[in-house]
């Protein structure tokens, strides 16, 4: 062998003794023996996991990968055993040589990006539990190999066999299969239940097995123990060397410093938009405890329509401003003009934005404008009292205020369908109450929420039952249409070029394809009732003189009965067109076999409930090839997730509804969506949808993770510290 050839087989050291070499032999077929089992059952397990992740993506791209991986899995499965043995033989081979041993300690220490670590850490993880669950074995074994290599002692990464040893194995073998990162730590895991599982009796049985040919069968060995309690003090020193961090500052001090960078980034933002600063207050400064009053005495009245060029217009804030302070003409003395305190008029254009913001999230006009505009008056009280309504993200009147909106948006004015009466009833009666009975207990706030919370969770749980049965039924009606494709099919090989009766043919391309493709549905294209019925196609077709009609007819009979037929009138239809004799109904004549032809082809089909008017709504954007635009919207939305939200206008007004793709086929590329209670739209397919993308009827809804109380803040602030040269943190805000 070259010098500067790394051995990769036992046979090339011929510089080991005969006898170590032999040794080391029957270690790697011991090894062999209790690995190649649990490896082969973890790859059937792995083959089972990846069909069933392809089953439940959650679109065609990832059921695509999982396929692909199952089928490299099947392809490379015999080469996995063999591969790992080879490696480990290659560890062997490099026993005793310090040099080998060293680069490849080094080997996996280089880390590309955070996928390549996140993947080294899963490997390590499994190894050192392994190496901790049977230290005492390896201990041992790391002394015996240490006589066979005359080296000193080998550490649990540097055995050959070692728990280290074969997860590098196992991720040759994954690396070898191809498999995606997220597919190879799944086969990562499965190993570690299964193949890593077995280390006890394995290192156990590798130790007896030198113990046996006399390596060392004296060795009485102990783990040295951490100087727990030395540890311990030298941790209480560097404890008590370190300066103690000062204790964070009170709730109340964190609420006050934030309103103190939110005011700076509002001084900033009126400098930089050239308003006019406020000089000293020359008229009556109202005091904390008169903007309660007014705004309690605000907060009990209706609030007044605001009329701008002769229509109404949504309330702002800005307007309840002008209110208080009309109000305020009441507590000045000497006819004063009243005026805010500079923290007062700050809180006051702070909530302002907020609900600027909130209403660019809400839709124009609908149920949760309105909702918002009466909570403007309660709202500021809270504000102007309570600093912690900027700071708490879940403070109770941001969270009502954030319930309120999102409920009545996404179920109110997004709904399609008939209005919830309970649900708007429930909202009016919250924002009735919070109007009439809050004084300033926030615990009034925090019980209306829960209760909302609670009636919204139900909801939810209603529309998750509603959405998974319109999806089972989808993709029945998918499976169906599936089912008669092949079963017309079928038929249609078997009637092509044929002079065939018109009843004959009728009911073989109506009746006769529904019982086909409900075979195939109920037992699948290779079983025994599917074959029997396309039997009985072929024995229809036959000539009259060579088919046992009185046993066709029977077959005839209980397919057409399965597919809806009454008795009487499937063997009425079978008798016929067999030409055997009918026994009409009492005072009625038999059909002809034109009625009965046409009774065929106009009865409603298997698994038919679309009316025709739904049909057509789904049909005219397919009329024309798809553009090139269309193509790749097409493409992007192949990609989609199922539960992306869309956008789609609904009628020439520029109404909008918002609607859920719970399912598409890959096939066929039918899709179901559903609105927010689980109620299904029309379906359609994706080539409808990527063409009224194209057309600007349909937009992607962006996911939001955030809430929307907590989308208007961040977008609050996020427009502040666009007019400053620095930006303050902000508590409360998203970072």
């Amino acid at each position: 062998m070259p010098a500067d050839r790394t051995p990769q087989t036992l046979a090339e050291r011929a510089d080991l003794p005969a006898r170590v070499r032999s040794l080391l032999e029957e270690q790697l077929a011991e090894c062999g023996a209790r690995i190649e089992p649990t490896l082969r059952a973890s790859l059937t397990e792995l083959e089972q996991q990846l069909f069933k992740s392809a089953e439940q993506s959650r679109n065609s791209a990832e059921q695509q990968v999982a396929m692909e991986s199952l089928r490299e899995v099947k392809r490379t499965r015999a080469d996995a055993a063999p591969r790992l043995l080879l490696m480990l033989e290659a560890r062997l081979a490099a026993l005793g040589l310090p040099q080998v041993r060293k680069a490849d300690a080094r080997i996996d220490l280089t880390l590309v990006d955070h996928d390549e670590f996140d993947e080294a850490m899963t490997l390590d993880d499994i190894a050192t539990r392994a190496d901790l669950h049977v230290s005492q074995t390896l201990f041992e074994l790391g002394h015996r190999y240490g006589v066979l290599a005359a080296s000193p002692l080998l550490d649990a990464e540097a055995l050959p066999l070692g728990p280290h040893a074969l997860v590098h194995g196992l991720r040759e073998i994954a690396m070898h299969m191809g498999l995606p990162r997220e597919h190879r730590i799944l086969f990562y895991r499965l190993c570690d239940r299964r193949v890593l599982a077995v280390s006890e009796p394995l290192y156990g049985g590798l130790n007896e097995h030198l113990i046996a040919h006399g390596i060392l069968p004296n060795l009485r060995t102990y783990l040295p123990k951490r100087n727990v309690e030395a540890q311990s003090r030298k941790r209480d020193a560097e404890a008590k060397a370190k300066i103690e961090p000062p204790p964070p500052p009170s709730p109340q001090a964190a609420a006050d410093a934030a309103l103190g960078n939110l005011r700076e980034l509002l001084e900033q933002r009126r400098a930089s938009m050239h308003e006019r600063q406020e000089e000293a207050p020359t008229g009556y400064v109202a005091s904390g405890e008169e903007l309660q009053s007014v705004l309690a005495a605000l907060q009990a009245k209706p609030p007044m329509p605001v009329q701008l060029g002769g229509r109404g217009v949504q309330r702002t804030v800005q307007h309840l401003r002008q209110d208080m302070l009309a109000e305020l003409r009441r507590y000045a003395p000497d006819g004063r003009a009243p005026q805010f305190a500079p923290e007062h008029r700050d809180v006051l254009e702070l909530v302002s934005l907020l609900f600027d913001r909130l209403l660019d999230e809400t839709r124009s006009g609908g149920t949760a404008q309105q909702l918002l505009a009466r909570l403007q008056a309660p709202l500021l009280r809270v504000a102007l009292a309570d600093r912690s309504f900027f700071t708490r993200r879940a403070h109770p009147a941001r969270r009502l205020l954030n319930t309120v909106a999102e409920t009545a948006n996404l179920w109110l004015d997004s709904s399609d369908g008939e209005t919830d009466t309970v649900l708007s009833d429930k909202l009016q009666r919250a924002v009735d109450r919070v109007l009439n009975e809050f004084t300033g207990d926030i615990s009034l706030l925090e019980r209306l929420v829960d209760e909302l919370d609670a009636h919204v969770n139900a909801l939810r749980r209603r529309a998750e039952i509603a959405e998974r049965r319109q999806l089972e039924a989808a993709q029945g009606r998918n499976r169906l249409e599936q089912a008669r494709a092949q079963a017309s099919s079928a038929i249609g090989e078997r009637l092509a070029g044929r002079k065939v009766a018109p009843l004959t043919r009728a009911l073989l391309e109506q009746a006769w394809c529904d019982a086909l493709a409900l075979a195939i549905l109920r037992h699948g294209e290779d079983s025994e009732a599917f074959h029997r019925r396309l039997a009985a196609a072929d024995e229809l077709l036959r000539d009259a003189k060579e088919r046992d009609n009185e046993r066709l007819c029977v077959e005839l009979e209980d397919g057409l009965a399965q597919v809806g037929l009454q008795g009487a009138e499937a063997a009425q239809l079978a008798r016929r067109v067999l030409d055997l004799p009918v026994q009409p109904a009492p005072n009625a004549e038999a059909p002809t076999q034109t009625e009965l032809a046409v009774r065929l082809k106009t009865r409603q089909r298997l698994g038919e409930d679309e009316t025709p008017a739904a049909k057509a709504e789904s049909e005219p954007a397919l009329l024309t090839p798809p553009s090139t635009e269309e193509q790749h919207a097409l493409a992007r939305l192949k990609t989609l997730p199922f539960g992306t939200w869309f956008e789609f206008t609904i009628n020439q007004q520029g109404q909008r509804v918002q609607r859920k793709l719970a399912w598409y086929a890959p096939a066929t590329h039918r899709c179901l969506f559903v609105n927010a209670r689980g109620a299904a739209a029309p379906e359609r397919k994706l080539e409808q949808v990527a063409r009224l993308m194209v057309l600007g009827q349909a937009r992607l809804v962006p996911q939001q993770e955030e809430s929307l109380i907590d989308r208007a803040w961040n977008a609050l602030i996020s427009g502040l510290k666009q007019f400053g040269g620095r930006a303050p943190k902000i508590a409360g805000a998203t970072p």
